[in-house]
């Protein structure tokens, strides 16, 4: 409890409060078979939004600081072409199997492209609840 005898949640801090969401736009799961290909290596979507796209990268394959990304959902025949992105972070994901000893990182994207149409171009790859 605050001093005030308010409660606060485990993530707040008593004097600033909860965190605030530093992103611009919302971040909604992917589609369910939405795929990114970076020079023809595929990878698997986790979240999407007008401003970025986070993904599992497995192995060793380093994801470049800046590149041209396709999004693919090939069994609703939705294609996404060159869509330019910046890496703004990657961290290494602890495997839940004890007998896995391949890398796997969480990579976030930013999406630098301006085209107006982008909204309506993302929309088939955010998941539906």
């Amino acid at each position: 409890m605050t001093a005030g005898g308010e409660k606060h949640n485990r993530l707040s801090h008593p004097w600033k409060g909860p965190p605030k969401e530093k992103r611009r736009w919302h971040r909604y799961p992917a589609a369910e078979g939405a795929q990114a290909l970076l020079e023809g290596r595929p990878y698997r979507i986790l979240d999407i939004s007008r401003g970025g796209l986070a993904i599992f990268s497995y192995g060793e394959g380093a994801v470049p600081d800046e590149m041209l990304l396709s999004l693919h959902m090939v069994e609703e025949g939705h294609f996404l072409e060159s869509l330019l992105c910046r890496k703004v972070s990657d961290k290494r994901v602890v495997s839940q199997s004890t007998y896995s000893t391949e890398l796997i990182q969480r990579v976030s994207l930013e999406i630098m492209d301006e085209d107006p149409d982008l909204d309506a171009r993302l929309t088939p790859f955010i998941r539906r609840t």
